[in-house]
């Protein structure tokens, strides 16, 4: 399972990035509890699922979702942004969760994890590749055909993922 940057985790932020990469602290609790909520929700439902798996393998870097939900090196962080329509983003092995994906509920957690890995595992930033992965891990009603790799703010077109 990947692990989750906390304060007292010691890791390092990405730094130079767009996007807020930052340790959970205790003002962050409620946050916590939605992202373990979504952890015991992907490995109760998600990781053993065989087209999840299959559609993982699939893609770039050719690793099933249980191998990459199984990367010790892949850390989740915590972004304050509240940016409408903005959920998540990836540097390397760095996920960030925005406050955003947190008032939107666990299941768009759990949602934006799957896509956020599928990016871990190779997935292109410029096609719908991440986010057609919840198609096949039981998340289809949360898949939404518009959302590319990079996600635009429709209020000025610039890029915010």
């Amino acid at each position: 399972m990947p692990n989750i940057n906390t304060t007292s985790s010691g890791h390092p932020s990405p730094v130079n990035t767009r996007r807020k990469y930052l340790p959970y602290s205790s003002a962050e609790s409620e946050y916590l509890r939605a992202l373990q909520m979504a952890i015991d929700i992907i490995n109760s439902r998600i990781k053993g699922h065989v087209p999840c798996n299959n559609a993982f393998k699939a893609l770039p870097k050719g690793r099933s979702f249980l191998d990459v939900w199984n990367d010790i090196s892949v850390w989740i962080n915590y972004d304050p942004d509240f940016i409408p329509g903005y959920f998540g983003a990836r540097v390397g092995n760095n996920i960030t969760i925005s406050k955003y994906a947190f008032l939107q509920g666990h299941w768009a957690v759990v949602a934006t994890l799957v896509h956020e890995l599928a990016h871990v595992n190779g997935a292109g930033g410029w096609d719908t590749q991440a986010e057609d992965t919840l198609k096949d891990c039981l998340l289809k009603n949360l898949h939404d055909p518009s959302v590319i790799g990079r996600v635009f703010n429709p209020m000025n077109n610039q890029r915010i993922g």
